[in-house]
C-alpha cells in the first residue's frame, strides 16, 4: 500500500520529514527505494527511484533531496511509490503530511 505518484523522470524526491536513512536497497519488484526512520515507529519508503542520494546511517532533514524518480523495478513508467508505516501498520501517507517530529528521536542512530 502506499500511494503513486505520477512525476518526470529525474524529478527530486524529498524527504517526508526530519529522520534517519536505515536503508537503501535495489529491489526486484519496488527497485532503487529509501526508507527512512523517523522516530515514534514512524517510518517512510520511497521505491522506483532512477537514484539514490542519501547513504545509510545519514540524517536527513525535511524536504531534503534523497533521490530521483525513476522506473526501476516492476514500474510501468517514471513514478515514486511513496509508502509509510507507523508500528508496523501501513498508513495513508497523505494523512501525515502536516505533522511535525521535532521532538522525535529515530531508532537507528
Amino acid at each position: 500500500n502506499g500511494e503513486d505518484i505520477a512525476a518526470p523522470f529525474g524529478a527530486d524526491v524529498v524527504a517526508m520529514n526530519d529522520g534517519v536513512v536505515c536503508l537503501t536497497a535495489d529491489h526486484f519488484f519496488s527497485g532503487k527505494g529509501v526508507f527512512i526512520d523517523h522516530g515514534l515507529g514512524l517510518y517512510s519508503m520511497y521505491f522506483h527511484l532512477s537514484e539514490v542520494s542519501v547513504k545509510d546511517g545519514a540524517a536527513v532533514k525535511k524536504g531534503q533531496v534523497i533521490g530521483k524518480v525513476g522506473a526501476s523495478g516492476r514500474a510501468t513508467g517514471p513514478h515514486l511509490h511513496w509508502g509509510v508505516n507507523m508500528n508496523g501498520a501501513r498508513v495513508d501517507p497523505l494523512s501525515l503530511t502536516k505533522l511535525s517530529f521535532d521532538h522525535s528521536t529515530p531508532a537507528v542512530q
